[in-house]
C-alpha cells in the first residue's frame, strides 16, 4: 500500500490508498461530495446512499482502480480515484476520478498533493497520459488542473442534467511519461 506523509504551513496529513477496510470512511466522503458538490459528478447521492456495503466494498476491491484518501488525524478529508485502462491497446491511458476536498480544508495545497500521488500510481503502473473531467462553470478546479498540467482538449455539452438544468464538462488531458 502506498502512503504518503505531507506537511505543509496550513496542515499535516496523510495520503494512502485506500482498502476494503476503508468502507466508511469511502462511503462518509463519497456521500459527502455527492450532496454537497451534485453538479459536479454523475451520480447522485440519492442513487449512492442506497447501496449496500457489498457495493462499496466492490468499488475498493476493483484492481485497475486505486482509490486515494488524504487523512487529518482520522478523519479523511479528501479523495481522488485512479482508473487504469485494461483494455491492453489503451493500458497507456488512465482516468482521474471524483476528485474531492472538504471544504474547509481547501486551498491548502492538498488537491494538488492527491493529483500527484495518483499521478506517481500512473507512472508505476506505464500510464502515459491522464485524462479528466470537470464541470465547465467550476473555474478553480479548472485552473488547478491546468497549472498541474492538463490541457483541455474539448467540451461534452450537456452531460449532467439535474432537474432542467444542464452542466457540461471540460475533457481534459496530460501526458505524464518520463523521458
Amino acid at each position: 500500500m502506498n502512503i504518503s506523509m505531507i506537511m505543509n504551513m496550513s496542515i499535516n496529513y496523510v495520503i494512502k490508498e485506500l482498502s476494503e477496510n476503508d468502507i466508511d470512511d469511502y462511503r462518509n466522503i463519497r456521500l459527502d461530495l455527492l450532496l454537497n458538490e451534485s453538479e459536479s459528478f454523475g451520480s447522485s447521492y440519492e442513487e449512492e446512499s442506497l447501496f449496500g456495503d457489498e457495493m462499496w466494498i466492490s468499488r475498493l476491491a476493483k484492481n485497475n482502480v486505486h482509490t486515494i484518501g488524504a487523512y487529518l488525524d482520522k478523519e479523511i478529508i479528501g479523495i481522488i480515484v485512479l482508473v487504469l485502462n485494461v483494455r491492453r491497446k489503451m493500458k497507456h491511458i488512465a482516468n482521474i476520478n471524483s476528485m474531492y476536498v472538504k471544504p474547509l480544508y481547501r486551498n491548502k495545497g492538498l488537491a494538488f498533493d492527491l493529483l500527484n500521488f495518483a499521478e506517481n500510481i500512473a507512472l508505476s503502473k506505464g500510464v502515459e497520459r491522464l485524462n479528466l473531467s470537470v464541470v465547465e462553470s467550476n473555474l478553480i478546479a479548472f485552473n488547478l488542473y491546468k497549472k498541474c498540467g492538463f490541457k483541455e482538449y474539448g467540451i461534452e455539452p450537456d452531460t449532467i442534467k439535474i432537474d432542467d438544468k444542464y452542466f457540461s464538462l471540460r475533457l481534459m488531458s496530460k501526458v505524464i511519461k518520463k523521458g
